[in-house]
């Protein structure tokens, strides 16, 4: 019976498309699960829906895959869909032949399809497209929020979500990368579940210059890209002199057990764009004003500003601003900051960081300046917006102030709705992201210095590498051990360096165990001797502080900052009662911690921050209550313009290759933050 209920229930949406003018629908009340069917012979039972599909897993070898065991997530595309799929792809190549024959300065549109017929269907062609359509974990429409899920095709893709609602039929609509429809959901099978598409997927091949040149309403920002060269430096996409993907080291805790290597090395990045029309409301119609108006928002100055300069020198105002805009990590929307960040069984970040914290980022751009992200859970009215440069020091700004704070990133499908000319924004790239803004974003020192990074800037370690992102490493669990550690090779990241070749650094994916910033956790083995290049904040004075959860397993080491030795090495074996941290908890003092604090600064240590949560193995509740989770003050350093760089040294002589420097995040605060005796209690201990 729930077979022929399939079949029926599939040809009412191809009907209800026909009638209401290629408009595909979900059914709300289509949800089976189909005991002792795998994928694959779902697909088979169906053959009359999916038979074109069936052929394209076959010859693509990935039909055998979904007869095994295991978790997969499979977007079907019905025949149809396939055929329409084929003449489509077929007409936009020989269409372009056709033009390059008028004028040979057209390119040819490679599709990969020169036939509308599936037996003409090459089979690497084939493995292509069975690889975009399955995932290999189980997502049920209730799982997909945001603007992509959260794990990669097996083409190593992110697919979008969009949703809608039929005009017609008033049903609730999931797309999947734009125009994927979902016209059956949620089949589960004995290894997965089967989605019906009403579409083939076909992700963009555009890199994110070609795509942000392909919406016409970026024109201003787009010749500003290509006339800086930012196009060019934004071309990379897969690493292919990387071939340890299959390589395993031993895990942190020497058990026998391995941990995989990164199976790739992806290149990202972000674009954050403005619309023609927010620079039109500006004064700004074209390029050649944009170019004036960057002279005033970036005031020659010689040194790092030269007005003279050519527009692909950093020095040049246009270039400034250009690489302001862009990051050189691949960042979904739900993934700008730690929102929302759930590893399965695991890990959940709103039970672990405080509700009414902030959600914190901090990326280097492009133009070598910081940018902050940051979602304001203590500003109700924005608590589910996303901003940039993110300040509640506004009352006294100028004008010129305000311009160059607070700029809201659009949420992709808030921003392709807002406008029928934007009805065909699509976001995703190959090799990365594109986010509208809804104002234009300015780069000014002393704004940046004064009011938006004059706060502890907290910084998560497995942030400081792009390549943990764009490698789907970082808040993800890749399935070994409870712990779920990858090995992270010495010259993978082009922001750690290994001095000694004998380092072994390891990421740990998020555990609510853990008394962790964000989860997650930085490891180091062996006779280490590495370091990490130090986000380029504002030039000033500031004391550096490493946080960190101690306990017996871990290390002795020793701090350095651009080479230079910070104190003596410490040891993070100590808890919260040795003599040399004299932690106590706030509620066993007459003051509520205040002369704790200080006593416990005097040697060099703060309590860990009250914005966000533990479940750790001493005790429960904020970090600030945890005597094993402290703030180690590395140094007090002025820091100018230029890199610098934090080392960490393996001083244990008594190390036996399993002691652990655990290394959780990275705080860079002004000087003139810790001196402020105007700040309250609560805004110093966050």
């Amino acid at each position: 019976m729930k077979q022929i209920k399939f079949k029926t229930m599939i040809m009412a949406a191809i009907a209800t498309i026909a009638l209401s003018g290629c408009k595909d629908y979900i059914d709300e009340g289509s949800r089976y699960t189909f005991t002792g069917h795998t994928v694959a012979s779902f697909l088979e039972e169906n053959e009359e829906v999916f038979s074109s599909f069936i052929e394209i897993l076959h010859r693509g070898g990935r039909l055998s895959l979904m007869k095994a065991y295991g978790q997969y997530t499979c977007f079907a595309p019905t025949n149809d869909a396939v055929s329409r799929y084929l003449f489509e792809q077929d007409s936009i190549y020989w269409a372009s032949v056709e033009a390059n024959k008028l004028d040979p300065s057209n390119d040819i549109i490679w599709t990969g399809v020169t036939s509308p017929e599936l037996s003409e269907l090459s089979d690497s062609m084939c493995k292509v497209i069975s690889q975009t359509h399955l995932l290999p974990a189980i997502y049920l429409t209730t799982d997909m929020e945001g603007d992509v899920i959260p794990t990669m095709n097996m083409n190593d893709r992110y697919l979008s979500l969009s949703f809608g609602v039929d005009e017609v039929t008033q049903l609730s609509q999931l797309f999947i990368n734009g125009d994927g429809l979902i016209i059956a959901k949620d089949e589960e099978v004995e290894n997965g579940v089967v989605h019906t598409l009403g579409r083939v997927l076909n992700p963009s091949t555009n890199t994110i210059p070609s795509q942000i040149k392909k919406h016409e309403y970026f024109h201003i920002f787009s010749e500003a890209l290509e006339a800086t060269g930012y196009d060019d430096k934004l071309q990379l996409y897969k690493d292919d002199s990387y071939t340890d993907g299959d390589k395993t080291e031993q895990n942190i805790d020497r058990s026998g057990e391995r941990s995989p290597y990164p199976k790739n090395r992806y290149y990202g990045y972000t674009a954050f764009v403005e619309p023609d029309r927010v620079f039109n409301e500006a004064g700004i119609y074209s390029f050649e004003d944009l170019e004036e108006r960057c002279k005033e928002w970036y005031p020659h100055n010689g040194e790092t500003i030269d007005h003279t300069a050519p527009l692909d020198d950093p020095k040049n105002p246009v270039n400034q601003f250009v690489g302001y805009h862009l990051l050189d990590r691949k960042l979904a929307y739900s993934r700008l900051v730690c929102y929302k960040i759930v590893v399965t069984g695991y890990f959940e970040s709103e039970k672990d960081l405080q509700s009414n914290s902030d959600r914190n980022e901090y990326y280097e751009t492009f133009s070598g300046r910081l940018m902050k992200v940051t979602m304001p859970r203590t500003v109700p009215s924005l608590s589910n917006s996303i901003l940039i440069n993110f300040s509640k020091a506004t009352a006294d700004a100028s004008e010129e102030q305000l311009a160059c704070m607070n700029v809201v990133i659009n949420e992709p499908d808030a921003f392709r709705d807002s406008d029928s000319l934007y009805v065909d924004f699509n976001g995703e790239a190959l090799n990365g992201t594109i986010h509208t803004i809804d104002k234009i974003l300015i780069y000014d020192e002393n704004v940046m210095a004064g009011r938006v990074l004059n706060g502890i800037i907290r910084i998560d370690c497995s942030s400081l590498c792009s390549e943990l992102t764009n490698n789907d490493i970082r808040w993800k669990h890749p399935g070994n051990r409870s712990t779920g550690d990858v090995y992270i090779p010495n010259n993978y990241c082009k922001n750690m360096r290994a001095k000694s070749e004998e380092s072994m650094v390891y990421y740990l994916s998020a555990h609510t165990s853990w008394s962790n910033y964000q989860g997650d956790e930085m490891m180091t083995l062996g006779a280490f001797d590495f370091e990490y290049k130090l986000p380029p904040v504002p030039a000033g004075t500031y004391e550096i502080r490493m946080g960190y959860s101690a306990n017996s397993k871990r290390h002795i080491v020793q701090y350095y900052i651009d080479d230079e030795v910070t104190g003596i090495p410490v040891d993070m074996r100590l808890l919260g009662n040795s003599p040399l941290i004299d932690w106590v908890k706030d509620s066993d003092t007459e003051d509520n911690g205040v002369a704790n604090d200080k006593a416990m600064k005097n040697r060099g240590y703060l309590k860990g921050p009250t914005t966000f949560s533990n479940y750790g193995e001493y005790t429960a509740g904020k970090a600030r209550d945890d005597n094993s989770t402290f703030r180690k003050v590395i140094t007090t350093k002025y820091l100018s313009e230029g890199e610098h760089w934090i080392r960490f040294k393996n001083v244990n002589e008594n190390d036996d290759g399993t002691a652990q420097f655990m290394h959780d995040y990275i705080e860079i605060v002004p000087m003139t933050f810790i001196r402020d005796e105007s700040l309250s209690l609560e805004e110093k201990r966050k």
